[in-house]
């Protein structure tokens, strides 16, 4: 059973969803219905249980427009109410389909929805719309069994108000037109889980960066994301070499208004992905990498419960790093892994601190706990560290070999950590490795909180010198042989190091406002477009009390809602000028996403 689910897919499995909805933009509401085919799978079943959250749900038919009886429970204040309907006494025996057809509507309540003004947008001529599912925010878009341990296939007829264009995490199969409106559908054939079904309604233009890749965003983005993602072939050739051949058909990607709350989100056929990402270089383009490797880890082979996400996330990870080392040299895989160790780190320290250590485990226990709590680079990282040991053990060409064929095993499923662990140690016992990996301390990797228990060693040149630049001329020395020079090699990694490597050295005794200001006029960092770089040195100086600085802090945060930088920015902002981080959070909130307001008032405290 999923805690993070009222559903009952172990009784009556949903197989496929047929979505028939209208736009409303003047309500902020989508209106219509949802055709659910289901499963007995349980003799005598007499419900099926979908989970709905801030849906209005109006009435349920027959395929014959005949009524249903269904009710709904008490309102659980994370998870929401399920969506109990009757299944006819003929019905209830193993094996027969029940289909169902819920007639409701959204709300401006619904948390996987953002509606956005004409203003909010970048050409502030139409309104917009887009959805974000993960994790467990489907069910208010649909109602729906909103767990990851149940794979659907799904339809859907989407009516726009014109001129705007409707896209979602399937394949378009046409449009029709009529006097202010456009019908548009599509179909997805793949099973998925729900929270990788996803819409945008804007005014959208499209650019082609590939043979099976469009990059979609409102005019005025355009030909910036033509040109920041034109490496994404390359990127899925590489995935489909390393693992399997690429099964989705098409690869599209959706640059989204500046209030998208992740740098990117793997739904099936169009990645949605931040325009923080447009650096104007191309130096930002590893969360294509990422989400491209989503394609193999998440989307095929799915994580069955939210307490399992390094299943998705750590094996992305790796993916993403394979594929940039091949791409850009090996040791950019070990450079990138140093990296992510530091913000690993920090949200240990950061949980830690909350006194909820055990949310740093690799499998923590999430019963009761909305699963966007408990988000982190936990299971990105420990994850990607767990199969970086494993890999240690065995050899790189017989591990790549391992993912392969795990990709190949498992892929259309859900799964926990208990089936990755015995197939790897079945395939290296077959292999005669079980020498080497017995010493793989499965209960500790998988249960114990903190950082990784059997920490493989990384080397990277690159990073050595970015790293002796923060700590020895400028933490030891005080930047007093510092030069405009020292960074002008540096590759995008080497300057996120050098500032991570500044924030982390420096938490317990700071800079002085002097030496950032000295640092400041030689490289240059208040102005920098690269999003990466202006929240690690706004971050900096706000730990060393740069009074400067909170302008240009507020300046960010209202600019783009990005939860990666907007809920530290808050945090530190908060430390130093509470008043200000508050004023300006209450001022601006209704711009940010939902999650991601909720997370920052979390955060403050409000």
């Amino acid at each position: 059973m999923d805690p993070s689910s009222l559903s009952n897919p172990q009784e009556c499995k949903v197989t496929s969803l047929n979505l028939v909805l209208s736009v409303n933009f003047e309500k902020s509401q989508l209106q219509g219905y949802v055709e659910v085919a289901s499963q007995i799978v349980k003799e005598g079943t007499e419900n099926l249980i979908l989970d709905t959250n801030q849906l209005e749900i109006s009435h349920c038919n027959d395929v014959t427009s005949n009524p249903i009886n269904f009710k709904l429970s008490e309102e659980h204040k994370i998870f929401g109410k399920a969506l109990i309907i009757s299944i006819p006494e003929g019905l209830r025996s193993v094996g027969k389909e029940f289909i169902v057809r819920v007639y409701y509507n959204t709300t401006v309540d619904s948390n996987a929805l953002q509606w956005l003004t004409k203003d909010q947008t970048a050409g502030k001529l139409h309104p917009y719309l887009f959805s974000q599912c993960q994790a467990i925010h489907a069910r208010s878009l649909v109602p729906c069994q909103d767990s990851p341990s149940n794979k659907v296939k799904y339809q859907a007829e989407i009516t726009v108000p014109k001129p705007l264009t409707a896209l979602m995490s399937a394949l378009s199969t046409g449009k029709t037109e009529s006097t202010d409106s456009s019908v548009f559908t599509f179909t997805q054939e793949i099973p998925i889980p729900t929270y990788l079904i996803a819409i945008v309604v804007g005014d959208l233009e499209s650019r082609v960066i590939g043979p099976r890749s469009k990059v979609w965003s409102e005019p005025s983005m355009v030909a910036a994301a033509e040109y920041e993602f034109a490496n994404t072939e390359k990127f899925i050739a590489v995935g489909e070499d390393l693992l399997t051949p690429y099964v989705w058909g098409r690869y599209d990607i959706l640059l989204l208004p500046p209030s998208f709350p992740y740098g990117g989100m793997e739904n099936p056929l169009l990645t949605f992905v931040t325009p923080t990402l447009l650096a104007g270089d191309r130096s930002l383009e590893g969360v294509v990498a990422h989400e491209i490797a989503h394609s193999w880890c998440g989307n095929l082979v799915t994580n069955k419960y939210w307490s399992e996400f390094f299943l998705n996330e750590g094996f992305t990870v790796f993916v993403e790093r394979k594929i940039l080392g091949r791409l850009y040299g090996e040791e950019m895989f070990d450079f990138e892994a140093m990296n992510g160790l530091k913000h690993l780190h920090d949200d240990v320290d950061l949980f830690t601190h909350r006194h909820q250590e055990e949310l740093t485990a690799l499998i923590p226990n999430l019963n009761g706990i909305d699963p966007d709590d408990a988000f982190s680079s936990v299971p990105y990282e420990k994850g990607f560290n767990l199969l970086c040991y494993l890999q240690s053990l065995v050899g790189v060409a017989d591990f790549e070999a391992w993912l392969k064929s795990y990709i190949s095993k498992f892929s259309y499923q859900s799964i926990v950590a208990t089936q990755m662990k015995d197939y790897f140690i079945e395939y290296f016992t077959e292999k005669g490795k079980s020498e080497q990996i017995s010493v793989v301390n499965w209960n500790d990797w998988f249960n114990k909180p903190g950082m990784p228990i059997d920490q493989v060693v990384f080397v990277s040149p690159a990073a050595k010198v970015a790293k002796d630049l923060a700590e020895i001329t400028w933490i030891k020395d005080q930047g007093v042989n510092a030069t405009k020079d020292d960074i002008k090699s540096f590759k995008t990694q080497q300057i996120i190091l050098f500032l991570d490597t500044l924030i982390h050295s420096t938490s317990e005794k700071p800079l002085s406002v002097d030496i950032l200001e000295k640092m400041d006029s030689l490289y240059g960092f208040t102005d920098v477009v690269n999003s990466e770089y202006k929240f690690r040195w706004q971050t900096l100086c706000l730990h060393s009390g740069l009074k400067r600085i909170e302008p240009k802090v507020v300046e960010f945060l209202i600019s783009q809602g990005r939860m990666k930088f907007v809920r530290p920015l808050y945090r530190e902002l908060n430390k130093v000028n509470p008043e200000l981080a508050k004023s300006t959070f209450n001022k601006y909130k209704s711009q940010y996403h939902i999650i991601a307001s909720k997370m920052v008032a979390k955060d403050l405290g409000l």
